[in-house]
Protein backbone atom coordinates (compact mmCIF):
# COMPACT_ATOMS: atom_id res chain seq x y z
CA UNK A 1 0.00 0.00 0.00
CA UNK A 2 0.98 3.52 -0.61
CA UNK A 3 0.57 6.73 1.35
CA UNK A 4 -2.42 7.72 -0.78
CA UNK A 5 -4.45 4.64 0.05
CA UNK A 6 -6.61 6.59 2.53
CA UNK A 7 -7.63 9.20 -0.06
CA UNK A 8 -11.34 10.06 -0.15
CA UNK A 9 -12.45 7.23 2.16
CA UNK A 10 -14.34 9.82 4.17
CA UNK A 11 -16.55 10.63 1.18
CA UNK A 12 -18.30 7.24 1.32
CA UNK A 13 -17.18 5.03 4.25
CA UNK A 14 -20.38 2.95 4.16
CA UNK A 15 -19.99 2.16 0.47
CA UNK A 16 -16.32 1.26 0.92
CA UNK A 17 -17.10 -0.99 3.90
CA UNK A 18 -19.90 -2.72 1.98
CA UNK A 19 -17.55 -3.48 -0.92
CA UNK A 20 -14.88 -4.82 1.42
CA UNK A 21 -17.33 -7.11 3.24
CA UNK A 22 -18.81 -8.39 -0.04
CA UNK A 23 -15.45 -9.29 -1.51
CA UNK A 24 -14.33 -10.81 1.77
CA UNK A 25 -17.39 -13.07 1.76
CA UNK A 26 -16.75 -14.17 -1.82
CA UNK A 27 -13.07 -15.01 -1.41
CA UNK A 28 -12.97 -16.17 2.20
CA UNK A 29 -13.02 -19.81 1.10
CA UNK A 30 -9.71 -19.44 -0.79
CA UNK A 31 -7.00 -21.85 0.36
CA UNK A 32 -3.80 -20.09 -0.70
CA UNK A 33 -2.63 -17.40 1.70
CA UNK A 34 -0.06 -14.67 1.31
CA UNK A 35 2.83 -14.56 3.74
CA UNK A 36 3.22 -11.14 5.36
CA UNK A 37 6.71 -12.10 6.45
CA UNK A 38 7.92 -11.88 2.85
CA UNK A 39 9.33 -8.40 2.35
CA UNK A 40 7.62 -7.98 -1.02
CA UNK A 41 4.23 -8.35 0.69
CA UNK A 42 4.68 -5.14 2.71
CA UNK A 43 5.39 -2.05 0.65
CA UNK A 44 3.24 0.55 2.46
CA UNK A 45 5.33 2.56 4.90
CA UNK A 46 8.46 0.48 4.28
CA UNK A 47 11.55 0.48 2.06
CA UNK A 48 10.56 -2.77 0.35
CA UNK A 49 9.74 -3.05 -3.36
CA UNK A 50 7.59 -5.41 -5.39
CA UNK A 51 9.26 -8.24 -7.24
CA UNK A 52 9.79 -7.87 -10.99
CA UNK A 53 6.50 -8.28 -12.86
CA UNK A 54 4.36 -8.13 -9.71
CA UNK A 55 1.30 -5.84 -9.79
CA UNK A 56 -0.64 -4.39 -6.86
CA UNK A 57 -3.81 -2.27 -7.02
CA UNK A 58 -6.82 -1.51 -4.82
CA UNK A 59 -9.67 0.86 -4.08
CA UNK A 60 -7.36 3.28 -2.25
CA UNK A 61 -4.04 1.59 -3.02
CA UNK A 62 -2.21 2.93 -6.09
CA UNK A 63 -1.45 0.74 -9.08
CA UNK A 64 2.14 -0.38 -8.42
CA UNK A 65 4.30 -2.42 -10.79
CA UNK A 66 7.61 -4.10 -10.07
CA UNK A 67 9.82 -3.02 -12.97
CA UNK A 68 12.77 -4.92 -11.48
CA UNK A 69 13.26 -6.44 -8.04
CA UNK A 70 14.77 -3.11 -6.95
CA UNK A 71 12.56 -0.61 -8.82
CA UNK A 72 8.80 -0.07 -8.75
CA UNK A 73 6.55 2.56 -10.27
CA UNK A 74 3.13 3.60 -8.97
CA UNK A 75 0.18 5.68 -10.12
CA UNK A 76 -3.42 5.98 -8.98
CA UNK A 77 -6.08 5.27 -11.66
CA UNK A 78 -8.99 6.56 -9.54
CA UNK A 79 -7.23 9.84 -8.75
CA UNK A 80 -6.28 10.20 -12.42
CA UNK A 81 -9.92 9.85 -13.46
CA UNK A 82 -10.85 12.46 -10.83
CA UNK A 83 -8.32 14.91 -12.28
CA UNK A 84 -5.66 14.42 -9.63
CA UNK A 85 -2.69 12.62 -11.25
CA UNK A 86 -0.14 10.94 -9.00
CA UNK A 87 3.08 9.11 -9.87
CA UNK A 88 5.83 7.66 -7.70
CA UNK A 89 9.10 5.80 -8.17
CA UNK A 90 10.81 3.70 -5.51
CA UNK A 91 14.36 2.42 -5.82
CA UNK A 92 15.56 -0.09 -3.25
CA UNK A 93 19.15 1.03 -2.84
CA UNK A 94 20.40 -1.78 -0.62
CA UNK A 95 19.47 -4.61 1.66
CA UNK A 96 22.14 -5.22 4.26
CA UNK A 97 21.29 -7.89 6.79
CA UNK A 98 18.30 -6.68 8.81
CA UNK A 99 18.21 -3.20 7.22
CA UNK A 100 16.71 -2.13 3.86
CA UNK A 101 17.12 1.35 2.34
CA UNK A 102 15.06 2.92 -0.47
CA UNK A 103 14.66 6.28 -2.22
CA UNK A 104 11.18 7.52 -3.16
CA UNK A 105 10.38 10.23 -5.71
CA UNK A 106 6.70 11.22 -5.91
CA UNK A 107 4.57 13.94 -7.41
CA UNK A 108 0.86 14.70 -7.14
CA UNK A 109 -1.30 17.45 -8.65
CA UNK A 110 -4.93 18.51 -8.52
CA UNK A 111 -6.72 19.97 -11.53
CA UNK A 112 -10.12 19.92 -9.84
CA UNK A 113 -9.88 22.97 -7.60
CA UNK A 114 -7.76 26.10 -7.75
CA UNK A 115 -6.10 27.38 -4.55
CA UNK A 116 -4.45 30.54 -3.32
CA UNK A 117 -1.09 30.53 -1.53
CA UNK A 118 -2.74 29.85 1.84
CA UNK A 119 -4.33 26.68 0.47
CA UNK A 120 -7.90 28.01 0.45
CA UNK A 121 -10.19 27.32 -2.55
CA UNK A 122 -9.96 30.13 -5.11
CA UNK A 123 -11.92 31.21 -8.17
CA UNK A 124 -10.32 31.10 -11.62
CA UNK A 125 -9.62 34.82 -11.72
CA UNK A 126 -8.13 35.09 -8.22
CA UNK A 127 -4.66 36.71 -8.43
CA UNK A 128 -1.85 34.36 -7.44
CA UNK A 129 -4.05 31.26 -7.52
CA UNK A 130 -3.37 28.04 -9.41
CA UNK A 131 -3.69 24.27 -9.41
CA UNK A 132 -1.83 22.80 -6.41
CA UNK A 133 0.77 20.07 -6.48
CA UNK A 134 3.51 18.54 -4.35
CA UNK A 135 6.83 16.96 -5.35
CA UNK A 136 9.02 15.17 -2.83
CA UNK A 137 12.12 12.99 -2.54
CA UNK A 138 12.45 10.86 0.58
CA UNK A 139 14.71 8.14 1.92
CA UNK A 140 13.29 5.28 3.99
CA UNK A 141 15.06 2.76 6.21
CA UNK A 142 13.31 -0.43 7.35
CA UNK A 143 14.70 -2.56 10.17
CA UNK A 144 13.64 -6.10 11.07
CA UNK A 145 13.29 -7.01 14.76
CA UNK A 146 12.95 -10.78 14.85
CA UNK A 147 10.21 -12.48 12.82
CA UNK A 148 7.31 -10.39 14.11
CA UNK A 149 8.28 -6.71 13.90
CA UNK A 150 9.29 -4.17 11.28
CA UNK A 151 10.24 -0.56 12.06
CA UNK A 152 10.59 2.09 9.35
CA UNK A 153 11.57 5.74 9.38
CA UNK A 154 12.16 8.23 6.61
CA UNK A 155 12.49 11.88 5.65
CA UNK A 156 13.35 14.11 2.72
CA UNK A 157 12.82 17.43 0.96
CA UNK A 158 9.70 18.47 -0.93
CA UNK A 159 8.01 21.51 -2.39
CA UNK A 160 4.40 22.70 -2.72
CA UNK A 161 3.52 24.18 -6.10
CA UNK A 162 0.80 26.38 -7.58
CA UNK A 163 1.03 25.54 -11.25
CA UNK A 164 4.77 25.72 -11.97
CA UNK A 165 5.43 28.23 -9.16
CA UNK A 166 6.90 26.95 -5.86
CA UNK A 167 5.02 28.26 -2.83
CA UNK A 168 6.79 26.64 0.13
CA UNK A 169 9.65 24.30 0.92
CA UNK A 170 8.84 21.15 2.86
CA UNK A 171 10.55 18.45 4.85
CA UNK A 172 8.52 15.23 4.70
CA UNK A 173 8.83 12.86 7.67
CA UNK A 174 7.26 9.45 8.24
CA UNK A 175 7.54 6.46 10.55
CA UNK A 176 5.85 3.04 10.69
CA UNK A 177 5.70 -0.03 12.90
CA UNK A 178 4.36 -3.37 11.64
CA UNK A 179 3.43 -6.19 14.01
CA UNK A 180 3.29 -9.42 11.98
CA UNK A 181 0.76 -11.38 14.01
CA UNK A 182 1.11 -14.42 11.77
CA UNK A 183 1.63 -15.18 8.08
CA UNK A 184 -1.66 -13.54 7.04
CA UNK A 185 -2.48 -10.94 9.72
CA UNK A 186 -0.80 -7.73 10.82
CA UNK A 187 -1.29 -4.52 12.76
CA UNK A 188 0.31 -1.30 11.57
CA UNK A 189 0.88 2.18 12.97
CA UNK A 190 1.91 4.80 10.41
CA UNK A 191 2.61 8.50 10.97
CA UNK A 192 3.43 11.15 8.40
CA UNK A 193 3.63 14.91 8.14
CA UNK A 194 5.43 17.86 6.55
CA UNK A 195 7.55 20.52 8.21
CA UNK A 196 7.11 23.92 6.57
CA UNK A 197 10.66 25.15 5.95
CA UNK A 198 9.41 28.69 5.32
CA UNK A 199 7.43 28.98 8.59
CA UNK A 200 9.79 27.97 11.42
CA UNK A 201 9.08 24.27 10.99
CA UNK A 202 5.27 24.42 11.35
CA UNK A 203 3.82 20.91 10.98
CA UNK A 204 1.48 20.52 7.98
CA UNK A 205 -0.95 17.71 7.11
CA UNK A 206 -0.14 15.41 10.06
CA UNK A 207 -1.76 11.96 9.93
CA UNK A 208 -1.56 8.97 12.29
CA UNK A 209 -3.10 5.68 11.15
CA UNK A 210 -3.81 2.51 13.11
CA UNK A 211 -4.81 -0.35 10.81
CA UNK A 212 -5.46 -4.10 10.88
CA UNK A 213 -4.95 -6.05 7.65
CA UNK A 214 -5.49 -9.65 6.62
CA UNK A 215 -4.55 -11.62 3.50
CA UNK A 216 -7.61 -13.61 2.45
CA UNK A 217 -5.61 -15.29 -0.30
CA UNK A 218 -2.46 -14.73 -2.33
CA UNK A 219 -4.44 -12.19 -4.37
CA UNK A 220 -6.98 -10.49 -2.08
CA UNK A 221 -6.16 -8.40 0.99
CA UNK A 222 -8.35 -6.19 3.15
CA UNK A 223 -7.56 -3.60 5.78
CA UNK A 224 -9.54 -1.44 8.19
CA UNK A 225 -8.69 1.00 10.93
CA UNK A 226 -8.87 4.58 12.08
CA UNK A 227 -6.90 7.70 11.25
CA UNK A 228 -6.20 10.86 13.22
CA UNK A 229 -4.91 14.20 12.01
CA UNK A 230 -5.95 16.32 9.03
CA UNK A 231 -8.12 14.66 6.39
CA UNK A 232 -9.10 17.48 4.02
CA UNK A 233 -12.06 17.22 1.65
CA UNK A 234 -14.26 19.63 -0.29
CA UNK A 235 -18.04 19.11 -0.17
CA UNK A 236 -18.42 21.83 -2.80
CA UNK A 237 -16.32 24.24 -4.85
CA UNK A 238 -16.35 27.00 -2.22
CA UNK A 239 -15.93 25.01 0.98
CA UNK A 240 -13.09 22.99 2.48
CA UNK A 241 -13.46 20.87 5.60
CA UNK A 242 -11.07 18.91 7.79
CA UNK A 243 -11.82 15.67 9.61
CA UNK A 244 -9.73 15.03 12.73
CA UNK A 245 -10.84 11.39 13.03
CA UNK A 246 -11.68 9.31 9.95
CA UNK A 247 -12.06 5.66 8.90
CA UNK A 248 -9.34 3.85 6.96
CA UNK A 249 -10.78 1.11 4.73
CA UNK A 250 -9.23 -0.60 1.73
CA UNK A 251 -9.19 -3.75 -0.35
CA UNK A 252 -6.25 -4.42 -2.63
CA UNK A 253 -5.10 -7.13 -5.00
CA UNK A 254 -1.64 -8.61 -5.65
CA UNK A 255 -1.12 -10.25 -9.03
Amino acid sequence: MDALHTYAVAMSPRASLAIVLLVALVVSTGTARADWRRTTELSYGTAFTLEQGMVEVGLMTPLSIGVTDELQVATHPILLLLGQPYIALRWRVSRLGLATVALNLAGSWSFIRREDESGAPAAEGTPGSGFPGTVQLTATVTLRAGRDWLFSIGAGPGVDLLGARPTRGLAEIHASAHWLIDASQLMMVHATGYLDASDDGHLLRPVLELEYAVALSNVVHIGAGVGFGEFIYEPNADERRTLRVFPVVDIWFRL
